[in-house]
């Protein structure tokens, strides 16, 4: 499958989306727990912390699927950097030097 110029945009449109996301979802936590709604701001929290970890583990398992494909070995701090929840830039860095690669070539 290419690499298009379209999916480059559908990535980085999805990953202003998960930052935008990920900082609204703070700031109403943090907003919650400056009203004193404590359980809301906890619940807030915890909502968006699995949230993250499920779509980290996502990413990483296509990462691992990716490599599979491609013969390459999984490498440990992919891992590490998924824990860190980091994954998710981590493709978005790889899809966007595939972009630049297919620009050079085109």
């Amino acid at each position: 499958m290419k690499y298009t110029k379209c999916n480059f945009i559908m990535s980085v449109l999805g990953i202003i989306i998960y930052i935008t996301d990920l900082i609204v979802d703070i700031w109403v936590s943090v907003r919650f727990f400056h009203e004193k709604q404590y359980i809301f701001g906890v619940l807030t929290l915890s909502f968006m912390l699995f949230g993250t970890l499920v779509v980290q583990c996502f990413s990483y398992s296509w990462f691992k699927a990716d490599l599979k494909k491609t013969g390459q070995e999984t490498q440990p701090c992919f891992l590490l950097l998924h824990c860190l929840q980091m994954g998710v830039f981590t493709r978005f860095v790889r899809r966007g030097l595939l972009l630049c690669c297919f620009l050079v070539n085109s």
